[in-house]
């Protein structure tokens, strides 16, 4: 019972890809990583801005892969998606 409560309790934390879709444009960098994590690569550009990727599992495990475009005020801005590494 306690793995069955555990295992309930673990799925529910995972992060869902349409909230994170409709999450960009909305939020910013602090509140995106509290809600879905750390981005698994980042790259600073010149100009200030900020461009992070983001690598989920949906349905299974079908990985799903998004490049996220931040401002220079770290709101973010559009998202495209990449393939997974």
């Amino acid at each position: 019972m306690a793995f069955f409560n555990l295992l309930i309790l673990s799925c529910r934390h995972q992060p869902q890809v349409e909230d994170f879709e409709t999450s960009i444009g909305r939020i910013g960098q602090a509140e995106l990583v509290h809600r879905f994590g750390y981005p698994q690569r980042l790259k600073r550009l010149g100009s200030g801005a900020e461009v992070w990727d983001y690598e989920f599992l949906s349905g299974g495990s079908r990985c799903v892969g998004y490049r996220v475009f931040f401002d220079e005020d770290q709101q973010s801005r559009s998202w495209e998606r990449i393939p997974c590494r």
